[in-house]
């Protein structure tokens, strides 16, 4: 069988993207190896089947997946890009673009040598991947990784489009921009499960239904719970819209409920994962005092105990959560947190990593803040005992 090594490329937070990269891979029954995670990148050796396509479409934290073309040290480097094909058309006019991780930019001097010696009239330009993705034009984009010694060469072959995920945004029947998850956020909670399609998964704090319309579109049956009744009617517009709008073929409910009294509403052992952005406490507009820090993280704690109880009874066995829990920064600077550990202990969880057989280990909870946002976020996958 034929192997091939891939770059993937990560957004604002490439550790968590990592893990959503492996998590995704892993429930797919991907044959992978990770040849090295540094800085914001990650060089993947995958079978020449894959469909690479639905890989950058499915992910949220992925904005580019580039082929590697050469791998050598420095000595090596003006040998192998005097052979090296960085272009297979046919035009002899192109425009490029070019991203170094870890190596200096005067590393473009090899590739204008390279199109020089092959009479092809290139231009750099810095231009975005979702330009790239729209672009009916051909423009190619390169990535330069630098490993300790070595050098990886790659040219990239798929680019992530957020104008995708934002039209979905947009289009929908309703937004709630101050208490829904983004749908690139969602998108990766929803991967870090590592659960394969078709399976059943919950969202108990469904909101508006950003997490089941992203679920529901790669293809899970979603069933979501609210505790406020306009919240669920406006999830329901949004994952008719979706339906209609994709024409999925998943299955999808959506109900008035209580997190923390799901055994009453479904049987045991019924879903296969949650997935979920839980009630984060008041929204702030500034940063609290002290006290207001800790009666909000005292407040969560008993609500999250008690959730934790019931999803421990709705799951199956082994069966994941991929969780958002808040952290508060005071005024004083102070943090305050969920006791989670404590919290596991009492309901029958325990952390899951997927990136523990790999090469390259990273630890969880993964941070996670978005720039408008006052509440810090931890980000947790964890596996029912």
């Amino acid at each position: 069988m034929v192997v091939l090594e891939y770059l993937f490329l990560f957004g604002r937070n490439p550790k968590l993207s990592y893990i959503e990269l492996l998590s995704y891979f892993l429930s797919r029954n991907v044959n992978f190896a990770v040849v090295c995670f540094c800085e914001k990148a990650a060089i993947i050796k995958l079978q020449t089947d894959i469909d690479l396509d639905e890989i950058i479409n499915n992910l949220g934290g992925t904005i580019k997946i580039a082929e590697i073309l050469f791998c050598c040290n420095e000595a090596s480097l003006e040998k192998n890009f005097n052979v090296a094909c960085l272009y297979t058309g046919t035009s002899n006019k192109i425009v490029y673009s070019l991203e170094t991780i870890g190596a200096s930019s005067s590393i473009i001097s090899y590739f204008q040598e390279n199109f020089k010696k092959n009479e092809i009239k290139a231009v750099h330009k810095e231009i975005a991947p979702h330009t790239i993705a729209k672009s009916n034009k051909e423009l190619l984009s390169f990535v330069v990784l630098k490993v300790g010694p070595l050098f990886y060469v790659a040219r990239a072959v798929k680019f992530f489009d957020p104008h995708t995920f934002r039209e979905r945004d947009i289009s929908r029947p309703n937004i709630q921009p101050e208490i829904m998850s983004s749908i690139r956020l969602s998108r990766i909670l929803i991967n870090l499960a590592g659960v394969k399609p078709k399976a059943r998964m919950l969202d108990p704090f469904c909101g508006i239904g950003t997490i089941l319309q992203e679920a529901l579109l790669l293809g899970y049956d979603v069933t979501g719970v609210d505790l406020n009744r306009k919240r669920t009617q406006k999830a329901s517009e949004n994952l008719n819209w979706v339906e209609k709008t994709y024409c999925v073929d998943s299955k999808w409910s959506v109900r008035q409920g209580d997190a923390t009294k799901l055994s009453q509403y479904f049987p045991d052992d019924y879903f296969d994962f949650i997935t979920t952005e839980p009630e984060l406490g008041p929204l702030l507009k500034k940063a609290p005092t002290d006290r207001e820090a800790e009666k909000t993280i005292n407040d969560l704690q008993k609500l999250y105990k008690k959730f934790f109880t019931e999803a421990s009874r709705v799951l199956k066995a082994k069966g994941r959560i991929s969780i958002v829990i808040p952290r508060i920064r005071a005024k004083s600077t102070k943090t305050y947190r969920i006791d989670m550990d404590y919290i596991l202990r009492e309901t029958g969880f325990k952390s899951y990593n997927p990136t523990l057989k790999s090469n390259f280990e990273v630890k969880l909870p993964v941070f996670y803040k978005e720039q408008w946002h006052k509440i810090e976020r931890l980000i947790y996958i964890l596996e029912k005992a």
